[in-house]
């Protein structure tokens, strides 16, 4: 009985040290990009102190590029140069919770590009720069330099062939206007979100199971400018922090995906979440 108890704990608390997000140096799953210098896991993103006070997410520890900018240069080709007929919601520049995950997975920039290093006096406010610490790197997919060189985990610059981000949820967003923004779709061959204020915010999300609003469910980003209402970014659908048939809260009866994602896509799950084909 103690064992199986032990199991259960121990799947349960699965996150991201058993994911491919763990670049440190201690245990984690083979075959994985990291580093010899240090064993943190978090450090690659976040930090307690020293944050960048400008970035979208929490205690962001990388530096980002500027809005629709690259942090090592160059710029974003993004999926509305398509000219896509049936794309009728505005697609913004690049930037808002996108912009992090793309700090890495961008491939302009060393993976190792941290503010606040480990230890005592290593903060720098650029990170080191494109290069970043020049920490030792093993992998597969990482070149000696730490940027992403190869897989599906580099998107690079051209993000013509992937899912638009930062575009208006609903095909040409929702109902209302300002704090009068409503749950109700322009477009209805998208499924009604949900909003609430949660801390005097207005945030939105599509449910996918359970009471309210869980990590298990697709959120969607307003900008502090635009005007544009929530906007489907990279976060939308992924969580960086889970492990792949990781259990989410009781009472969704979901668990994430591959590749992060929030929810498990058996049967298309994640497409159908959103869309209503």
């Amino acid at each position: 009985m103690a064992a199986l108890f032990l199991l259960i704990g121990s799947s349960v608390s699965a996150g991201i040290a058993d994911t491919r997000h763990n670049l440190g140096s201690g245990p984690g799953p083979a075959g994985r990009n990291n580093v010899s210098d240090t064993a943190e896991v978090c450090v690659f993103c976040h930090t307690p102190h020293g944050a960048d006070i400008n970035a979208p997410a929490p205690l962001w520890n990388k530096r980002l590029g500027a809005a629709g900018v690259p942090a090592g240069g160059g710029t974003y080709i993004t999926y509305d140069t398509l000219q896509t007929p049936s794309l009728d919601g505005t697609v913004a520049a690049v930037g808002s919770i996108s912009m992090a995950c793309l700090s890495c997975h961008d491939g302009t920039q060393a993976m190792d590009n941290v503010i606040n290093a480990p230890g005592s006096g290593g903060v720098l406010a650029d990170g080191g720069g494109v290069d970043g610490r020049a920490y030792t790197w093993a992998g597969s997919s990482v070149n000696a330099a730490g940027r992403l060189s190869s897989g599906a985990g580099l998107l690079g610059t051209d993000l013509s062939n992937d899912h638009p981000i930062g575009i208006q949820y609903c095909g040409g967003g929702l109902s209302g206007t300002g704090t009068a923004v409503s749950g109700t779709c322009r477009d209805g061959d998208f499924t009604a979100l949900q909003t609430q204020t949660i801390n005097s915010n207005q945030v939105f999300w599509v449910e996918t199971g359970g009471a309210g609003k869980q990590r298990t469910d697709l959120p969607l980003y307003q900008r502090a400018s635009g005007g544009l209402g929530p906007l489907v970014e990279c976060a939308s659908c992924h969580d960086p922090h889970v492990s792949s048939g990781q259990a989410g809260p009781i009472g969704t009866g979901q668990s994430s995906g591959e590749t992060f994602l929030r929810i498990s896509n058996a049967s298309s799950a994640v497409c159908t979440a959103c869309h209503v084909k």
